[in-house]
């Protein structure tokens, strides 16, 4: 099936046999179906002792997330938007890594972000807890959709980034009071799902700034956020200066 979507999945296998790695059980059979439906990518590295294994996935479309807005709110399926002929589908992408996840429920497999990229805008939506990206897409797409316009500055700039979500650190010695969860050597115990729909993180590119979002209020906060990266970074610098001190 030909569409405007195209899928890029890399996953990481924790073991102690990194020349050796067991591979998912299924693999074989995912790469062939998202072969069938999109142009796809699907490449697996070992990393590290454990057993754990977790997935990093990228979807792009050439359609805008400011035309997909409309068509959710009113009343699209959110993982099958066809307009004309073009389209965005998300529908056998979940189909499969469903049919995967089931595979390999005897190791700790998640995916721990999922990031679509469209003409307009980039969403990331990272993991909250195990396996919850994929189960809650049916609301979080539709919920971005409903505030998106809310998301615009007094200048009429819409972000060009939306991290679903971030969460407040309570850490006292915290560099920064929003970020996203990492999905190692995570401090912080999250809500589950719920934190999708508390706070997201947005990126302007003319306003060079970030800010953050209060769905439950409805309102741009003047507060920054630190991605992963970001938060690693400052607690690096912070525990340099503490050592020069």
């Amino acid at each position: 099936m030909g569409n405007d979507t195209s899928v890029a999945v890399r996953y990481w296998i924790s073991t102690d046999h990194p020349s050796d790695y067991p591979d998912l059980e299924g693999i074989g059979d995912f790469r062939d179906e998202l072969d069938r439906d999109y142009v796809s990518l699907v490449r697996g590295r070992a990393s590290g002792a454990g057993g754990g294994a977790y997935l990093l996935v990228e979807i792009i479309s050439k359609l805008p997330w400011s035309h997909i807005v409309q068509l959710l709110i009113d009343g699209a399926v959110y993982d099958l938007i066809k307009e004309g002929s073009r389209s965005f589908v998300l529908r056998p992408f979940i189909q499969s890594y469903k049919k995967l996840r089931d595979r390999n429920q005897n190791r700790r497999f998640y995916l721990s972000e999922l990031r679509i990229e469209f003409q307009d805008c980039l969403l990331v939506i990272h993991e909250v807890s195990i396996n919850t990206i994929v189960d809650n897409l049916w609301k979080i797409l539709p919920t971005v959709a409903e505030h998106f316009n809310r998301l615009t500055l007094d200048s009429g700039e819409r972000p060009v980034e939306i991290h679903v979500p971030v969460v407040e650190d309570p850490d006292e010695d915290r560099p920064c009071r929003f970020r996203v969860l990492a999905h190692v050597d995570e401090t912080i115990t999250g809500k589950g799902p719920d934190d999708y729909f508390g706070h997201w993180g947005l990126v302007y590119d003319r306003a060079s700034t970030v800010k953050v979002y209060d769905i439950v209020q409805g309102l741009l906060l003047d507060e920054r956020f630190n991605t992963v990266e970001e938060y690693w970074r400052d607690l690096s610098r912070k525990a340099k200066a503490r050592m020069k001190s």
